[in-house]
């Protein structure tokens, strides 16, 4: 199978390119350890395979429309109050 069978193989499958599926694995496992752990950005960046925080809040503000430490303040915030 050639590489441009294979995008589009699966971009037609998951409805989204495989790189793109890929960064939204990594955030998502971002926010489970941004509001199941209390390791600081920097480590949850190379956790979650981005190169740098900087890597990782660019990737995470572009998929959120929030920095990684508003979600987190947020979604601890709304844990507490349900």
């Amino acid at each position: 199978m050639s590489l441009s069978y294979f995008v589009r193989a699966f971009s037609n499958t998951v409805g989204i390119a495989p790189y793109a599926w890929f960064v939204q694995q990594r955030i998502s496992r971002a926010k489970r350890l941004l509001t199941g752990t209390s390791l600081p950005l920097a480590q949850i960046a190379l956790e979650c395979g981005f190169s740098d925080q900087a890597h990782f809040t660019n990737a995470f503000v572009k998929a959120t429309e929030t920095t990684p430490a508003r979600w987190r303040r947020e979604a601890l915030a709304h844990r507490q109050a349900a």
